[in-house]
């Protein structure tokens, strides 16, 4: 008994020094470390499975999670002293607060989260590029959305057609009533619209107002005269193509014709 048991003491021990110089009880060293690393990782995984997995609940702003948008377009033209307004909010979940930025003189933000508006009447010409950041919480604190950009094109207003001066409506013409006027630069007379009209002057003549506020006169004696406010005293004389300056006053007619160096009293 005491002999089998020392070949088989004898045996173990040639088979360890057998192995410990064969490549086999390196390999199979390497083969345990191995599949450990891999047990670690997969147990590392199992840990952090249930972070990655919950990450995505918070109310998280930045990336993709939220966004600043319209259900208008983020282009728009609008005329100087024309009303404007643009509401915008967020995809994902919500902003508390916006930092908007870049408004022209007449527009403002109403300053609201949950309708955020802006509204007004923009009163500069030119390009604009407001800028609209959402913020996670109220104050502009937290996380912020990507900046949505609103390009505003506010443009000069046409300068309207100016309409022709009438001499009836001239500021510098005084309504005396009962059809009787008195106008700082052709005198005193009666008449409404035009036609034949009665002046304290030139007596009875017949007004025509041009486009442009001039008045074509016709005279018995001198035919068709033109003037406007910037050149009476002179009257064009159509009948010969002579300008004539008007001397007359409340008793005598009478013009002053410089191409013939002649004074005409009709």
């Amino acid at each position: 008994m005491q002999l089998n048991q020392m070949r088989r003491k004898i045996s173990w021990v040639t088979i360890l020094l057998v192995l410990q110089r064969s490549p086999v009880l390196p390999w199979a060293k390497n083969a345990l470390l191995f599949f450990g690393s891999i047990t670690e990782k997969v147990w590392t995984w199992k840990v952090a499975l249930p972070v990655v997995a919950t990450s995505g609940g918070w109310h998280s702003l930045s990336g993709a999670s939220s966004y600043v948008t319209s259900n208008q377009s983020n282009s728009a033209t609008v005329q100087e002293g024309d009303s404007y307004s643009f509401t915008f909010f967020t995809r994902g979940y919500r902003a508390y607060s916006f930092k908007v930025e870049g408004l022209p003189s007449g527009l403002t933000y109403n300053g609201s989260s949950t309708s955020p508006t802006i509204s007004g009447t923009p009163d500069a010409a030119g390009s604009y590029s407001i800028e609209i950041t959402g913020y996670r919480w109220s104050g502009l604190r937290g996380s912020s959305t990507a900046v949505y950009t609103l390009n505003l094109e506010v443009e000069a207003p046409e300068n309207p057609t100016a309409s022709p001066l009438s001499l009836w409506s001239d500021s510098d013409t005084t309504d005396f009533g009962n059809g009787w006027h008195q106008s700082s630069w052709f005198g005193t007379f009666y008449g409404n619209t035009g036609g034949w009209t009665y002046h304290l002057k030139h007596q009875w003549i017949y007004l025509a107002e041009t486009a442009n506020g001039g008045l074509w006169i016709h005279d018995d004696s001198l035919g068709w005269l033109y003037t406007e406010k910037e050149a009476y005293p002179y009257l064009y004389r159509y009948s010969n193509g002579h300008w004539l300056y008007d001397l007359s006053d409340l008793t005598t007619r009478k013009f002053w014709d410089a191409s013939d160096q002649i004074t005409i009293t009709p």
